[in-house]
């Protein structure tokens, strides 16, 4: 059963310039969703058109496997890529993320979205240099895709209930994956309970990032100094229906990746160290950081060899919402 209507235009043209006249677009191209191409996005899914994957209570929407399908399409997704859209969009619509005040705060967060696992791979999600930036079809296309379901579907439209003062460009798309074969640690889904050969997505809405850059320090407690500092100047904000915490995440660069690897300090040892500097009060030019337990230091491995840099996300009034990507009952294409 579909649950969408359907529209008719003259020609491929017509259907792109329709989008920008009608607001169904973020202001770039998109490609028209075709009944084919939409069924065929589901199948990739095995998902029927009007699942429904998620809800926004406050604004009365329910969010369908075939609203998802039809923006992923627009965005320039190859079909193989809707099982990890369908995930990110499950994690981003599960209470904790508070979809409403994410996408509609006048603040401007945006939505970070982290690939783990075997699909990373098989899809050429880019884990490695570049990795925040232009360049890769996947990371960009999967990014857009609920980006654009966001204001679709969830009616995020700047000057409606998008309410941002300035936004950002981080809001077009951010998608990213987990670099796991250079890393020493436990990826992040297998810390937060997923066995490490399943497929998962972790999003969680960040308000700003911050570079922690040292070139010069070789210890795991003087990089973890610098990560320190750079926390502390954009602060983490608490939020009491959030339970009084929210999770920073940490990015680590490959430079200082290899220094807290030839020491031997886990994921657990940073955070065991960081902890406790973090939560100190601020001084006059720091802000709070309002995390309750060390288990709300979330660490990634990802980004190119060069410059010794950690990149902070500071959160926005979220949780940050692991889901595990169902196996497409597809092939790949070869």
């Amino acid at each position: 059963m579909t649950t969408q209507p359907r529209h008719a235009f003259s020609d491929y043209e017509a259907a792109v310039e329709a989008a920008f006249d009608r607001g169904w677009t973020d202001g770039l191209p998109i490609m028209p969703p075709t009944e084919a191409k939409v069924a065929l996005f589901l199948q990739h899914a095995g998902l029927a058109p009007a699942t429904v994957l998620g809800h926004v209570v406050t604004r009365d929407v329910d969010v369908t496997a075939e609203q998802v399908a039809a923006n992923a399409v627009m965005a320039g997704c190859k079909p193989e890529y809707m099982p990890v859209v369908v995930a990110a969009m499950r994690a981003l619509l599960h209470e904790r993320s508070h979809l409403h005040s994410t996408s509609g705060s006048l603040t401007g967060p945006a939505h970070a979205i982290i690939v783990n696992g075997p699909i990373r791979r098989d899809l050429e999600i880019n884990c490695k240099l570049g990795v925040f930036g232009p360049g890769f079809r996947a990371n960009a296309t999967i990014g857009r895709a609920v980006r654009l379901v966001i204001r679709n579907v969830c009616k995020s439209i700047p000057g409606f209930l998008d309410r941002a003062t300035f936004s950002t460009p981080a809001r077009y798309s951010f998608c990213f994956g987990e670099n796991e074969e250079d890393s020493p640690w436990i990826p992040l889904h297998a810390e937060r309970g997923l066995s490490p050969q399943q497929s998962a997505v972790t999003v969680n809405s960040f308000q700003k990032t911050t570079a922690a850059t040292d070139l010069a320090s070789r210890t795991p407690q003087a990089i973890c100094d610098s990560i320190v500092k750079a926390v502390r100047r954009g602060g983490v904000n608490a939020d009491e229906w959030l339970g009084g915490a929210m999770d920073v995440i940490l990015v680590v660069g490959m430079e200082h990746m290899r220094y807290f690897a030839e020491a031997g300090w886990s994921k657990k040892q940073m955070r065991t160290y960081l902890f406790p500097r973090l939560v100190e009060p601020p001084r006059p030019d720091e802000e709070r950081v309002g995390l309750t337990s060390p288990d709300h230091i979330l660490i990634v491995a990802a980004g190119g060899q060069g410059i010794a840099q950690t990149h902070v996300l500071h959160p926005h009034r979220s949780w940050a919402i692991t889901v595990p990507i169902e196996p497409s009952p597809l092939p790949l294409p070869q």
